[in-house]
């Protein structure tokens, strides 16, 4: 039996054939930081900070997502008017987190998709996280498509071990850039009308918990995965990333990770 789920819904009538990936052989492990966040979170800044500095460390082997979600998230106007929250996010702290609590971060969701740090712990978990050896590798390109309203994305992955169970494929849009309110409990004034918010999750393309694209895989398997999702007039694709990770089916931990630019 064919283990893997082939999800193409690539318009490949459209914008042309799919790209072709090359293995990488060589395990190489990245790192997916997801923030807890949101604009009411006078502590969060601090969180943010971190992550920055966590970026500056690791560069394109970090992918970091800002996930605004919870009470502290909500809109409330006049000083929060916009609603920055996104219904996988909600998804994401409210169901497998568990807890409406922040600044706290997941690093590739392990032990397990409800284990939550501080963000004085992320240094530490995510020098750890890189230290695990991958059972695969994940290679990724996208790019946006002005004249359809749309953007591609194609994931390659390419299995280094055998593995049981399920694995599953997830991708998510982040933007930077977006100028708006945030509590800020270190500075003054305490309430920043044009603050910087960074990696702001938008959308998942393949929804909260991704794709089914594996079974049981072996060592040797490689497969890609391409989809077009529909655009959002509001964001803006220039300050956009996209982010695919694999995960494993029971616990939601993460295999590996890759990020690169909507636009280069």
């Amino acid at each position: 039996m064919d283990p893997i789920l082939d999800f193409q819904a690539y318009r490949s009538d459209l914008y042309g054939a799919a790209p072709t990936f090359t293995p990488i052989g060589v395990p190489k492990q990245k790192v997916l930081l997801e923030d807890f966040t949101g604009h009411e979170c006078g502590n969060c800044p601090n969180g943010h900070v971190k992550a920055a500095q966590l970026l500056a460390t690791y560069g394109e082997d970090l992918a970091v997502v800002a996930i605004h979600a919870g009470s502290l998230a909500a809109p409330l106007p006049p000083q929060y008017p916009k609603d920055w929250t996104t219904d996988e996010g909600t998804y994401y702290l409210l169901t497998q987190v568990g807890q409406d609590i922040m600044p706290k971060g997941r690093i590739n969701r392990r032990e397990n998709a409800a284990t939550i740090f501080s963000p004085s712990a992320w240094p530490a978990q995510v020098t750890a996280a890189f230290t695990a050896q991958p059972a695969a590798n994940l290679q990724l390109q996208a790019n946006y498509e002005a004249s359809g309203g749309q953007w591609n994305v194609h994931a390659f992955a390419e299995w280094l071990d055998n593995a049981e169970g399920d694995y599953r494929l997830v991708i998510m849009l982040t933007e930077s850039g977006i100028e708006a309110p945030q509590l800020w409990y270190n500075n003054n004034p305490e309430y920043i009308a044009v603050y910087h918010h960074e990696h702001m999750l938008r959308t998942t393309g393949t929804g909260a918990t991704g794709l089914k694209v594996f079974s049981n895989p072996i060592e040797g398997m490689n497969k890609r995965f391409s989809y077009t999702f529909d655009w959002n007039s509001e964001w803006v694709p220039e300050n956009c990333e996209v982010i695919a990770f694999l995960t494993e089916g029971d616990n939601g931990r993460v295999v590996n990770v890759a990020k690169v630019k909507l636009v280069p």
